[in-house]
């Protein structure tokens, strides 16, 4: 009998986790001769995502008669994301520490896929990186054609970790700027992720948890997460508990005695109005001083409302109880819940959080490589007339890259405000760019240098500390420049000629 399979990633596997192109360009490159020529890839995100909702706008007509008629529609409305939170740093250097090359695979790629070339697949065995990675820290606030990661190695071990980069940093540096957003239409609230059932995965599951707590959310839902990361989790019942019991009675009494004033009610498993009628029976006999409310469907801001007015009616007082909503939540969902005066504590949000509405398109594209053995490293800068710059192009602008190894510099003016961005060449002069006063602060750090990690990584309330400081140096993030420089330009241009025609 066969057992079912988990298909979880254990370090032995995690090379494998790649699309079997990245194996035939290596073994093509086998064939020819040519393994191993060090090559910079660049991880980046090409084009802001666009995210579309719905709005509804309502006017009046007026006629002579004195007679008028109210209106309203629904129309789609695009808007674009100003900026990104980088997020899965830490888990995609774990995956470049750890992941190697096996005979497993090996044996895999003969017996099945049926590669018979021997020189090849005893190159797979060994497959390890031993190269750099440059990054922005976890936190960072970045923008379009911007590098997250870089990535120095021989072409075919740099390529090899495409597909484990991409789903590690793409769907967690999602997350994290959904999670931002949230925290922004909800400052000083409680804001709660409760995503593991609408998870993609329960690998991402945990990925969300993590990339949630860097946006700004300050709890899981999920244990696996806290236990990872030796967190307090939190969570109550769910409409099932309620249904498991004869009555809501029976459920909200069982539920204090378990929880005492740490009690959160759930009200709509099947009426608002009689569950909160029930609770206040079970609240007076238990003598609870305080306790806590949760709403899941409905017109959540008519319910909040009518709540607070019944509990005034009936003499407690505010702060005897917080209110928790859910259902599917959004940042314009709360945005309009905050501005309505619904009065709400805390925001337990899942669907929309780990699924938003728009996946984040990052790429891993080839930026430069050598014709020979030479490498140049982000910190020793020489004239090496072997360095091949490459970019891509396309008949669709937003899906082109940028040539050349590559910083970002962030310019600070002498008010402590950003000013801009600058993405430069490594070893090009970009003090045309500043004024007298400038900061400039390099955003790709060190993080492997030569297979071995040199980077301390922070803790997930440092990288959210992080991400908060950087967002108050701002001024007008909307509308924030990031300028490509001339160097950049001329490279591009460059390989356009040589390349396009």
């Amino acid at each position: 009998m066969q057992l079912p399979q988990t298909l979880a990633i254990p370090d032995h596997l995690a090379l494998a986790v790649m699309d079997f192109y990245e194996l035939s360009m290596a073994e093509a490159n086998s064939l020819e001769g040519i393994l191993g020529k060090k090559s910079i890839f660049d991880l980046v995100v090409r084009k802001l995502p666009e995210e579309k909702y719905f709005a509804t706008h309502r006017w009046t007509s007026f006629f002579p008669n004195g007679r008028s008629v109210e209106h309203e529609a629904v129309k789609e409305k695009k808007e674009q994301k100003p900026f990104l939170v980088n997020a899965g740093l830490e888990q995609a250097a774990a995956y470049l520490l750890k992941a190697k090359g096996s005979k497993e695979l090996s044996d895999y790629l003969k017996n099945i896929q049926g590669i018979t070339d021997e020189k090849f697949l005893s190159w797979v065995e060994k497959i390890k990186f031993s190269g750099d990675v440059y990054a922005m820290t976890e936190g960072t606030i970045f923008f379009a054609h911007e590098p997250q990661l870089q990535i120095h190695d021989g072409f075919e071990v740099a390529q090899l970790f495409e597909s484990i980069l991409l789903t590690t940093i793409n769907p967690q540096t999602n997350v994290a700027t959904v999670a931002n957003e949230i925290a922004a239409a909800a400052p000083g609230k409680i804001l709660l992720e409760g995503g593991s059932r609408r998870a993609g995965s329960p690998q991402s599951a945990i990925y969300n948890s993590r990339a949630a707590r860097i946006g700004g959310f300050h709890a899981s839902s999920n244990v696996a997460f806290g236990m990872a990361y030796e967190e307090k989790v939190g969570g109550t019942v769910g409409h099932s508990y309620i249904m498991l019991h004869a009555s809501e009675y029976a459920a909200f009494k069982a539920q204090t005695k378990l929880l005492g004033s740490k009690v959160c009610f759930l009200l709509d498993t099947y009426d608002v109005k009689k569950a909160l009628e029930t609770t206040l029976k079970v609240i007076e006999e238990e003598k609870l001083e305080h306790f806590a409310f949760r709403l899941d469907s409905g017109n959540l801001e008519e319910q909040a409302k009518w709540l607070h007015a019944q509990m005034k009616e009936k003499g407690y007082a505010r702060q005897q109880y917080d209110l928790v909503v859910s259902d599917d939540l959004t940042a314009k969902k709360i945005r309009d819940l905050e501005n309505s005066g619904a009065d709400i504590d805390k925001y337990l949000v899942g669907t929309f959080l780990v699924h938003p509405p728009k996946p984040l398109g990052g790429v891993f594209k080839l930026a430069a490589f050598y014709e020979n053995t030479g490498f140049l490293s982000m910190d020793i800068i020489e004239a090496d007339r072997t360095l091949q710059m490459r970019g891509k192009f396309s008949e669709n602008p937003e899906k082109a890259t940028l040539p050349g190894i590559k910083q970002v510099y962030r310019v600070m003016g002498d008010d402590g405000f950003y000013k801009k961005d600058l993405i430069a060449l490594i070893g090009e002069d970009i003090s045309p760019y500043l004024k007298g006063g400038d900061m400039v602060e390099e955003l790709l750090v060190p993080i492997i240098k030569e297979g071995r990690q040199v980077y301390d990584f922070p803790t997930i309330n440092e990288i959210s500390r992080h991400k908060e400081e950087q967002l108050k140096k701002f001024r007008d993030i909307e509308n924030y420049p990031v300028i490509i420089s001339e160097g950049i330009r001329k490279a591009q241009e460059e390989v356009r000629r040589k390349y396009k025609t």
